[in-house]
Formats: structure tokens, C-alpha cells, sequence
């Protein structure tokens, strides 16, 4: 017997989280250029009271679109496999060259669903990219079982 799905209501948080920290990591530099260029600091205060739904739902369609590439998402289920990975690893892992890695990685950063570490050569998944690569996995099975329970 399978073990059964994960409960969305425990991988969703920890993906919003993540989706939350990043777009505070985007503010708070946008805030910051706001006062160098005006000194104003209003732009923070406008975005808080109009904008933040839009950019909610657009960091979080775009973290979706970036952990559903199968590329990507081979690279994050292999970085939900240790602690950390060199950046041979993945490139074993994936077959691709060294940048075309670096660049998805990157991506991958950008949307809070992993973290690179130069100083070591390796990346970490994130608690928002391990919460992705579960609800990914998750919905795959019950896709599954729904199609093998209706072929009975």
C-alpha cells in the first residue's frame, strides 16, 4: 500500500513563505533605490496599499512556471536529496554543461526555491522548493491513482 498524499495544508505554507520572503527581499531593494532617487521612501507605502496582490500573484505564477520546467524540477528533487550539492553533481544529474545549470539555477534562486553558495561551488533547496517539489510529486501520484482507479 502506498503511503498516503502529504496534506496540501502542510506544503503550502512553507511554499508561500518562501514566495513572501522573496518578494520582502524585492521591496526592500526597491525601497531602498526609491530613497536614494527621491528620497521620498512613498513608493514602499504605495505598493503596500495597491500593488501587492499583482505581485503576490505574479511571484508566485512565476516560481510555479520555473519549479514546472522538467529541467528545473530535476534539479530541485536532486537538491531535496542531500543537505547540499556541488555544482557537478547537478551537472551529472542533468546532463547539462556547466552554464546552462548555472543560468537555471539562477532562475531557481530568483524565485526563493533554492540557494547557491559560491563560495563552495554548491546549492540547497529551500523550504518553498522542497514544498514545491511535494506538491509536484504529490500531484503527479494522485494523477496516478485517479487514472488507475478509473481503468478498473
Amino acid at each position: 500500500m502506498q503511503d498516503p498524499a502529504p496534506d496540501p495544508d502542510d506544503i503550502t505554507p512553507r511554499i508561500a513563505a518562501g514566495i513572501a520572503g522573496r518578494l520582502r527581499a524585492l521591496v526592500i531593494s526597491l525601497d531602498r533605490l526609491d530613497r536614494l532617487e527621491s528620497g521620498s521612501g512613498e513608493w514602499r507605502a504605495r505598493f503596500e496599499q495597491h500593488e501587492l496582490p499583482e505581485a503576490a500573484l505574479e511571484l508566485t505564477l512565476r516560481g510555479l512556471r520555473t519549479a514546472a520546467d522538467p529541467l528545473n524540477f530535476t534539479i530541485l528533487r536532486t537538491l531535496c536529496a542531500a543537505e547540499s550539492h556541488s555544482l557537478n553533481a547537478l551537472i551529472e544529474a542533468t546532463g547539462l554543461g556547466r552554464l546552462p545549470l548555472s543560468e537555471r539555477l539562477n532562475d531557481l534562486v530568483q524565485v526563493g526555491m533554492a540557494v547557491r553558495l559560491i563560495d563552495t561551488d554548491h546549492a540547497q533547496i529551500t523550504p518553498a522548493g522542497a514544498g514545491m517539489v511535494q506538491l509536484i510529486e504529490t500531484l503527479a501520484s494522485l494523477a496516478q491513482r485517479s487514472y488507475a482507479q478509473a481503468n478498473r
